[in-house]
């Protein structure tokens, strides 16, 4: 079960890179276009906006977390004994995990209901919203069962899984 959490956390962290890419990609042809050609890509903003931006976001938030690269304050845990500042190292993971559980499943339910409507944003074009509130979806459900593997992870595997963000690409 742990391999195959790391696969998808893996798998959507390269979604994520190639999220970044793409924005680089549609918006240096964008501007070529634009100042070169006078004829820009106006559907470029909104594609990024309503779904490479989330993509970006959210489908990498579970290997953020399994590297420790998520933003902690962590100025006087640090003082605290190990066995202390663990135990609320993983009562912080239950909760957090709770909380996006809601939201992972509120999403869930809105991607599920934006599909089977057919609901769209209007404008110059139409954007289909479903796949927007997938990709959310999936991306916090990734880290809520990060979020749950750590709290039963040994000591030694989170300081392996946070050394691993350590490295490059």
């Amino acid at each position: 079960m742990v391999k195959v959490i790391r696969a998808c956390e893996n798998g959507a962290r390269y979604l994520g890179i190639a999220a970044t890419v793409a924005i680089m990609a549609i918006i240096a042809c964008d501007v070529v276009l634009r100042y070169a050609f006078n004829a820009p890509l106006a559907w470029a903003y909104e594609f990024i906006g309503l779904y490479v931006m989330a993509a970006l976001f959210f489908l990498p938030l579970a290997y953020v977390q399994r590297c420790h690269g998520n933003i902690a304050v962590d100025l006087f845990v640090k003082l605290l004994p190990l066995p202390v500042r663990s135990a609320f190292t993983r009562l912080g993971n239950v909760l957090a995990a709770s909380v996006f559980a809601i939201a992972c499943g509120a999403f869930a339910v809105k991607a599920l209901d934006a599909f089977r409507s057919g609901d769209e944003i209007i404008g110059p074009y139409i954007w289909v919203t479903w796949p927007i509130y997938t990709i959310v979806a999936v991306g916090l459900g990734l880290f809520v069962l990060r979020l749950l593997l750590q709290v039963f992870q040994s000591e030694s595997t989170l300081q392996h899984d946070a050394a691993e963000g350590d490295h490059g690409i």
